[in-house]
């Protein structure tokens, strides 16, 4: 027991000494269009939760929520994708340091931005980011009845891994924790 603790507690004391994550703006072009990709900030915190109330009708994460997870710079990443009228989506990732696990908290495109690849470019963006910190996977959360979304995430080697009964708040359904192997696939 004491091996596991003083484990845990090196572990804990090595995460605080974590860089800070960071990201550099982009300009990308997803199927012709124009993008920025770039570190969240403050300013983008209620676009964010009226992207969340457009998917979902309402936000399943406070203003708060998100304002706390932008505050913890060594274990959090918050990337928005914008054109340059609007932000259309974000990706939100939490490093699990212990475990080597980058942690897809969150994944949000305006719904009339689906389905153009901007969904596929930020799960490509966390995977390259994983894989920069030299982490072991990566996972996430899915709805069970999102088809969709499953789908896409197979697509890139996420496989299922258990059910999280009554995960989700809003509707009590249930979750599906998916997580891909970053030391099995080489891309």
């Amino acid at each position: 027991m004491f091996e596991k603790f003083k484990s845990w507690y090196h572990c804990t004391i090595n995460a605080r000494r974590q860089p800070i994550l960071d990201f550099s703006r982009r300009l990308i072009v997803v199927q012709g269009r124009h993008f920025t990709v770039r570190q969240a900030a403050e300013r983008d915190v209620q676009r964010m939760v009226e992207i969340e109330k457009q998917i979902y009708g309402t936000a399943p994460w406070s203003y708060a929520a998100f304002q706390l997870e932008l505050q913890r710079p060594h274990d959090r990443l918050y990337l928005v994708i914008a054109t340059d009228a609007e932000t259309v989506g974000f990706i939100g990732m939490a490093v699990d340091w212990y475990h080597l696990d980058l942690h897809i908290t969150k994944l949000g495109i305006t719904p009339g931005w689906q389905r153009r690849g901007l969904g596929t470019y930020l799960i490509k963006t966390a995977l390259a980011y994983a894989r920069h910190l030299q982490l072991r996977s990566l996972s996430l959360e899915v709805r069970v009845h999102n088809l969709v979304a499953r789908h896409l995430y197979e697509q890139f080697g996420f496989r299922e891994q258990h059910i999280k009964h009554r995960y989700y708040l809003d509707n009590h359904e249930d979750a599906i924790d998916m997580q891909v192997d970053l030391l099995s696939r080489g891309e």
